[in-house]
């Protein structure tokens, strides 16, 4: 049959039509304007459904209805900010106004069973390598002179489900044969992930705890960074800055994200930390001054402020399913999250081939999702990446125009703050620089009204000093320091309700009326939680602890500005002082000391007066107990004749938590006191537990502690044998004159002379109380008897200790406590 022009058929078409009735020519000619209208109206439509969304939504009032036309009209203004759905999105400085044209994206995703392309537009999959075991972290390896990818680099280790091999390896493939161009062995475990910046590779040794430092190419180990637990699951890494990377820890739960500094002095150390980033989360993408994470047990998608540690759920799933999911993968690529959706599974089911994923994208600017699809991974999805468009498209937003794209995030208030640019290593020196002086400037000024106020009020006071001199003050405190009574606190003045007797000390003054701005004497927001007191010439002081010389200390201490402010309670009931106050150059803001309560040591002080004698001797806990090498030049300089015996102890960064054998020794006499201190559900939290023995006649000099114990957790004090010669003083003002000068010039002499250097804290048997140990303290042993104290450090987050057996030795190498993993057992 001879194909029929298609001029033909047009003309034929046209002399048909002549014949046509004069009203039916009409109804022609209407359908035919009607079809033109409906085809221009499609022309304009902004709005277009994915035909694979299986729930695709409606607009919502205050919506935007094209994320990609929001994204176009972002890029085209340098400081625009558009609102979308109630998120203000902008672009950082120093970032490009024109909007790079878009090209096909193209994901390389990594599961258990398989490394393959998929491409987003026409849903099509090209396989690379498969069959071998579970494939990993994903990086560019080396590219054509006009830029193509010519190889990528995998992580390809054993199943975990009866594994045939424990040998793990880092393999270069052909970006699109799949050939295999190179492999190197790696000595890592379970490894999670593993990401290129520059001439470095990085790879997380999760069984290890380790983050491994490789040379790239050569794929040659320069370090190793063992800085967490194998609990404490590493699975990301995104290394942001030249010399640190940030690690998003799984902690088989609540999950955190570090950032650990790579250059600091002497090794590297976790320096940052955000908790509550989400449950078993995954994934580490910035996206302008955000992180965007996978919560993954929970199927939402989260953007973490690194700055503030805010952490607010962007996107969810919007019901259960069955059988339950969970997110794994993330790569954002043109403001979109791509990420996995896995099945719940057993460890024998991950790699079956029956086992397939989803992949889902989200459109980060507007919050909604775009499509969820089917992907042929035969396993769970572990990895999704863009190597195509730069080595860091696992750990930072890119462009499908190839690189990082511009830096569009979802602030809340605009562009962003230096302080966030800074963090994620976009901020320029000079940006830093002029931050620092207006923070300075800033603090000088504070500084400067707080001495106004602090004269003006001790001026006004002084002439009424006789009133109220009958408080008493503890032992030894009243010899060694006198003290005005009319001192007043720092700045504004603020009165709550008082607390209970057990929720720490206060102080109610009728003479004084509440500050109108709700602010605390720091200048900083109130909450229900912080205790915050006046001064008065006829104070009214309640504490946890009814003791006359207690209330004279805790009255001293406020009047001298030093209110204690507190931030939550521990399962008791007790309160606690505020962590994050604690945790900062001007730690004394956070209070010196909280009395507590009183707890019965009867058995406890019998227990330690009538233990063998040998039993506080290194040689002796070497055998029986177990002993910390590498800490000796601290105790000798700071607590010379002093002896300690450890029952439960962590290094700097509380998170390595040992219970020596002693613990089992002492442990039906401990219990029931730390219940009562912070309740039974908070014992898990103890990180340092220890006594402290005093010889006669010796101290513990000025010091105050720096380590990631004193940041990280609350220091409680319980004296078990003392004597009244025995003087624990705190020293605020020492801490606060050093600063005050190196902030302000404004510096009032005349306040400073009325100001005295330390308060003595009394401390009788069985008297429990927080210490801001970030503050500048002594201790003076004047007596005849040997002063036993137990101190106890608490964390706020349940940590996971590990027994040792007797006569183990760790040791104490930079802030970090290393134990033989031998000798090394799980908790009870």
């Amino acid at each position: 049959m001879q194909p029929v022009p298609v001029r033909g058929k047009l003309g034929h078409a046209a002399k048909s039509i002549k014949f046509l009735s004069p009203r039916a020519r009409r109804l022609l000619s209407l359908l035919f304007l009607g079809g033109v209208f409906f085809f221009a109206f499609l022309s304009f439509s902004t709005h277009v459904r994915d035909p694979e969304t299986p729930n695709a939504r409606g607009d919502k009032k205050g919506q935007a209805k094209d994320g990609g036309a929001l994204r176009r009209a972002l890029s085209s203004a340098t400081d625009g900010a558009a609102t979308t759905g109630g998120s203000a999105v902008h672009l950082e400085a120093g970032t490009t106004s024109e909007a790079a044209p878009k090209k096909p994206v193209r994901l390389l995703l990594a599961s258990h069973n398989r490394l393959f392309w998929y491409s987003v537009e026409d849903n099509t999959t090209h396989v690379l390598h498969e069959g071998e075991g579970v494939h990993y972290g994903v990086f560019p390896g080396e590219h054509d002179a006009d830029g193509t990818l010519r190889s990528v680099w995998n992580v390809i280790r054993p199943h975990n489900w009866h594994p045939k091999t424990s040998e793990e390896h880092l393999v270069q493939l052909d970006a699109e044969s799949g050939k295999e161009l190179s492999r190197v062995r790696i000595k890592s475990r379970f490894t999670h992930d593993a990401v290129r910046r520059g001439d470095r590779v990085y790879v997380a040794n999760t069984e290890g705890g380790e983050v491994q430092e490789l040379q790239f190419p050569s794929m040659k180990k320069l370090r190793s960074m063992a800085l967490f637990t194998l609990k404490q699951h590493v699975n990301t890494l995104a290394p942001l800055e030249p010399d640190s990377v940030w690690v998003v820890l799984h902690n088989l739960g609540k999950s955190e994200a570090v950032k650990v500094d790579l250059a600091a002095d002497p090794r590297p150390r976790v320096v940052a930390q955000v908790k509550g980033v989400g449950l078993k989360a995954h994934g580490l993408v910035a996206w302008g001054s955000f992180f965007v994470v996978l919560d993954s047990e929970n199927g939402a998608l989260s953007l973490v402020n690194p700055t503030t540690g805010e952490v607010k759920r962007h996107f969810k799933f919007p019901h259960e399913e069955d059988p339950p999911k969970f997110l794994k993968g993330l790569c954002v690529v043109d403001d979109v999250a791509y990420f996995g959706v896995n099945v719940w599974g057993s460890r024998d089911s991950r790699d079956s081939p029956n086992n397939e994923a989803d992949l889902a994208a989200v459109d980060l600017v507007t919050g909604q999702l775009l499509w969820r699809r089917r992907v042929p991974t035969h396993g769970l999805l572990n990895i999704v990446a863009a190597p195509q468009l730069g080595e860091a498209s696992t750990y930072r937003a890119m462009s499908s125009a190839g690189g990082v794209a511009a830096a569009v995030g979802a602030s809340g208030a605009g562009r962003a703050s230096v302080e966030d640019a800074a963090a994620l290593g976009t901020a320029t020196a000079k940006e830093v620089a002029e931050s620092a002086r207006q923070h300075r400037v800033a603090a000088e000024r504070r500084d400067g009204q707080r001495r106004e106020a602090l004269a003006k009020h001790h001026a006004e006071t002084s002439g009424s000093e006789g009133e109220g001199g009958g408080a008493r003050e503890g032992v030894e405190g009243g010899r060694r320091h006198g003290h005005r009574k009319g001192h007043g606190g720092r700045g504004k003045k603020s009165s709550l309700e008082e607390p209970a007797a057990s929720q720490g000390a206060a102080v109610t003054d009728a003479g004084d009326a509440a500050s109108g701005d709700g602010t605390s004497s720091t200048g900083a927001a109130l909450n229900g939680e912080d205790v915050v007191a006046a001064a008065s010439s006829k104070p009214s002081v309640s504490t946890g602890i009814d003791d006359d010389g207690v209330k004279a200390a805790t009255r001293k201490l406020i009047d001298m500005g030093y209110q204690p402010k507190t931030k939550g309670h521990w399962a008791s009931g007790h309160p606690r002082l505020d962590l994050k106050l604690k945790d900062t150059p001007r730690a004394y803001e956070a209070g010196i000391q909280l009395p507590l309560t009183t707890v019965d040591i009867s058995k406890l002080r019998d227990l330690v007066l009538n233990m063998p004698d040998d039993m506080w001797t290194p040689e002796r806990q070497r055998r029986e107990n177990a002993a910390v090498d590498g800490r000796k030049d601290n105790m000798a300089k700071f607590k010379p004749g002093v002896e300690a015996l450890y029952m439960v102890f962590s290094d700097q960064s509380t998170e390595h938590v040992y219970r020596f054998p002693y613990y089992d020794y002492f442990k039906e006499a401990i219990e029931p006191i730390l219940e009562k201190v912070v309740g039974k559900e908070d014992i898990n939290k103890v990180v340092r537990l220890q006594f402290a023995r005093m010889k006669p006649g010796s101290e513990i000099k000025i010091h105050k502690d720096m380590g990631g114990y004193a940041r990280f957790a609350h220091r409680i004090h319980l004296p078990i044998v003392t004597h009244p010669n025995v003087s624990f003083e705190v020293c605020p003002n020492e801490d606060g004159r050093k600063l005050g000068r190196r902030m302000s010039t404004a510096h009032n002499a005349a306040s400073l002379s009325a100001e005295h250097d330390c308060v003595s804290i009394p401390m009788a048997e069985g008297m429990v109380f927080e210490l801001n140990n970030r503050v500048s303290h002594l201790v003076l042993n004047k007596s005849n008897v040997k002063r036993v104290q137990m101190v106890v450090d608490v964390a706020e987050d349940p940590r996971s200790p590990r027994r040792l057996k007797p006569g183990t030795i760790c040791n104490y190498e930079r802030a970090v406590m290393v134990c033989p993993h031998e000798n090394t057992l799980p908790d009870y």
